[in-house]
């Protein structure tokens, strides 16, 4: 009776972890917007993006968007940066923070707003309600010297510096998508690009895939004499 009683404790646990590992974390989607500031040069930011990521914080996904001509490209950046809470007081500021850069280049995102709006998530980490930021405002500045491409010849654009303000704010339709079908952040961002593809984007970088860690400089602005 007694091993029956255990076999019983051990089947109920194990149906309890295969449960809790089945959890994912909810995830909250942000549309980037992108206006160009200050003095630049050689500097052309990317038109929108959306980004990715757990609405408790943590590790992040970038989807960038670039209409050059008539070709409408995205550029997908798993694992990029990362949104956190800080906490000052009774103030709470949720916060974007990214960086990408290379032996010559440079590119910073870093954005904040107060955290007002509730979600109510459910996952192995937490329960209950959570509050993020409906809004962020903050800056994506880039320098890139690109002196290491293959430039042959005098009289070509070469290097890159400037800034824009970035407005990060909650995607409903993609978020709310991501809650009710319990999406995580890989998922969410299947459905961002699938989205695109259907409105007739291309992956602006099918060579690499996902630049993970932006280790190419590509997410800093759509421009430099590459892009052109």
């Amino acid at each position: 009776m007694m091993i029956f009683s255990r076999r019983l404790l051990f089947l109920g646990l194990a149906l309890m972890a295969i449960a809790t590992g089945k959890a994912q974390a909810q995830v909250v989607v942000y549309r980037l917007t992108f206006e160009e500031i200050g003095e630049s040069i050689n500097y052309r930011p990317y038109q929108n993006g959306y980004y990715v990521a757990p609405m408790e914080g943590g590790a992040g996904s970038l989807v960038l968007t670039l209409t050059t001509g008539n070709v409408r490209q995205y550029f997908a950046y798993e694992g990029f940066g990362e949104l956190f809470v800080a906490v000052k007081g009774e103030s709470q500021k949720m916060v974007l923070s990214a960086t990408a850069a290379n032996e010559v280049s440079t590119t910073v995102f870093y954005a904040l707003g107060t955290a007002t709006k509730e979600f109510d998530v459910e996952s192995r980490n937490l329960s209950g309600k959570i509050k993020v930021a409906e809004k962020m405002v903050g800056y994506a500045v880039s320098a890139d010297s690109e002196q290491d491409l293959p430039f042959i010849g005098t009289g070509m654009s070469i290097g890159v510096a400037g800034a824009s303000q970035l407005t990060a704010r909650i995607d409903e339709a993609y978020t709310n998508k991501a809650v009710q079908e319990n999406l995580d952040s890989a998922a969410a961002v299947d459905a961002v690009i699938e989205a695109l593809t259907a409105a007739g984007h291309v992956n602006g970088n099918p060579q690499t895939g996902n630049g993970g860690n932006g280790n190419n400089g590509g997410a800093g602005g759509g421009t430099g004499t590459n892009q052109e």
